[in-house]
Parts: structure tokens; sequence; C-alpha cells
């Protein structure tokens, strides 16, 4: 009998454990997995707004969470075919939320095609942090230019890449650089690294490929905006 009592507490202690591990899976992991954009969303113009939508289910500060290493691919019909990002936010005084998004419509290895929303936290500020740009301020630049067709993809690409380290930095690529100010989109006439007017913002690269995996910066592959 004691032996049965015994083996029933370990079966309700086995349990248990494993209801924490969930519960700890749901709060870190960040298995609620949102879908921040459909295939085809670009199209209707309304970024911020799904930005927002993504940013209240997963309960991001406004404001202050920021955003790193971003990635979209588009096809040559403006669909998304994939997409990941970073999102750091502050949790509290001591830690921070780190928040992976990978969502992937018709990538290559058809066994990625799948949506993961994951997150840890982390003790302390990550030192990219103060560098970076917050999300809101992000996606509200890929609206304007998505809305200006910055982003409509060459007739001689199957695929346009779009990159954001997400950093306030002073990069230099090949080919053309264009300046987003308010909502004025202009092309320098001057390499912008030269120009200290134009350094320490942030940038989107938008790439060229006939591949929805891979691509290159090149001249002619390649084209710059400045975010101000």
């Amino acid at each position: 009998m004691a032996k049965n009592k015994a083996a029933e507490t370990i079966c309700w202690l086995a349990i248990l454990a494993l209801l924490i591990l969930s519960i700890v899976n749901v709060v870190y992991k960040g298995t609620k997995q949102t879908l921040l954009f459909t295939r085809d969303e670009l199209k209707s113009g309304e970024v911020s707004k799904s930005w927002e939508f993504f940013r209240k289910e997963q309960q991001l500060s406004q404001h202050k969470a920021k955003i790193e290493n971003f990635r979209l691919t588009l096809d040559r019909n403006q669909n998304i075919s994939s997409m990941r990002f970073t999102v750091i936010d502050p949790s509290d005084d001591n830690s921070y939320t780190m928040l992976d998004y990978s969502s992937c419509f018709s990538c290559e290895d058809k066994g990625e095609d799948r949506l993961t929303v994951t997150s840890d936290k982390v003790d302390g500020k990550p030192a990219q942090y103060d560098r970076l740009m917050t999300a809101d301020e992000f996606f509200s630049k890929v609206e304007i230019l998505n809305n200006q067709h910055f982003f409509t993809a060459s007739r001689y690409y199957a695929y346009t890449h779009l990159y954001s380290t997400g950093e306030y930095e002073n990069t230099s690529y090949d080919g053309p650089y264009f300046v987003l100010e308010g909502t004025e989109l202009k092309q320098l006439q001057t390499f912008h690294s030269l120009d200290k007017d134009y350094r320490d913002y942030g940038s989107i690269q938008v790439i060229g490929s006939n591949s929805s995996g891979s691509y290159q910066t090149s001249e002619g592959t390649t084209k710059s905006v400045i975010i101000r």
C-alpha cells in the first residue's frame, strides 16, 4: 500500500513538473504564435497597424521595444516569401526580453514553411540596445517606403531582399543611396559616408536576387535608404 502511495506521489510530482515546464515555456519562449504580416499584407499598406497589433499581442513596450537584424524577402509579385527579426524589450529594471520572429511562406526548403515566435529573458541591458531604432519608428518608415513603392521588385530579379541591422550607424554599400526625411524620399548625389549630415542614422538595404535564400550586395543589385 505504501509503495502505491509513493508511486502515486511520484506520478503527481511528474505531472506538476510538466505543468511548470509548460508555463515557463509560455512565458519565456513566446509560444503565442502571432503572425505579423500575411503573405500579401504589404499590398494593403497598413504596416504600422499590423505591427501595433503584433506588439500588443506579444505584450511588448510601446516606444521602448527595439529592432535588430531585420530581413524580409519579397517575390516578383510583392508577396512576402520570408521574414526574420529580433526585438529587444525592457522587461524591468534588470532584465530584457529577446524576441525572435521567423515566418516563411515559400522557402526554397519547403520544410521551413512555418511561423516561429520565441522569446527569452536576459539579465542586464544588451550592449547593442542603445544603438538600435525603436520598432515603432522602424515599421513606420517601412510603411512610408512601401507606400512609395521603394521596395518594388526589379524586373531583372525574381526576389527583393530587405535588410537592416536596426542600428544607427555609418554604413557603406555599393549602389545608389536615398534618404527618407519625414515622408520625403530623395536620392543623394554624393556618397553618404563622406557627408557628416547622414552619419549615425538607420538604414535599409534593398537587394535584388534570383534566389529566395541568398543575395549579394553590389552596385548592380543594391540600393540603400537612410532613415532620418
